[in-house]
């Protein structure tokens, strides 16, 4: 009896951690920009990465909703691509589980 009501407290804890992470789409800019990069053009990406190479914190843009992205190495690489995260919302805040073009 106790084994089974172990098993089932690890289940439920497994699943309502994962209940709340979201799949996300949108386009990995920077604070200093935001919404103008959201073309993902080549120039957009340039535009992103001098920006964060400068200081500027990385956020992940939805419409007209842009969220700081609080774990900065998770989207190293995509500065300015269009992407979908998986991840979890906290107020304005993402942190990032994973990231797909």
């Amino acid at each position: 009896m106790k084994k089974n009501i172990a098993t089932t407290g690890l289940f439920f804890s497994v699943f309502a951690v994962g209940a709340f992470a979201e799949t996300l789409n949108g386009t990995i800019a920077d604070s200093h920009c935001a919404v103008q990069h959201v073309a993902a053009s080549a120039a957009d990406m340039a535009c992103v990465k001098k920006c964060l190479d400068g200081g500027a914190s990385p956020v992940l843009v939805i419409g007209d909703k842009v969220y700081k992205i609080d774990n900065r190495d998770a989207v190293k690489g995509h500065e300015g691509h269009k992407v979908t995260i998986e991840g979890k919302i906290t107020g304005d805040t993402v942190h990032v589980d994973s990231v797909k073009m």
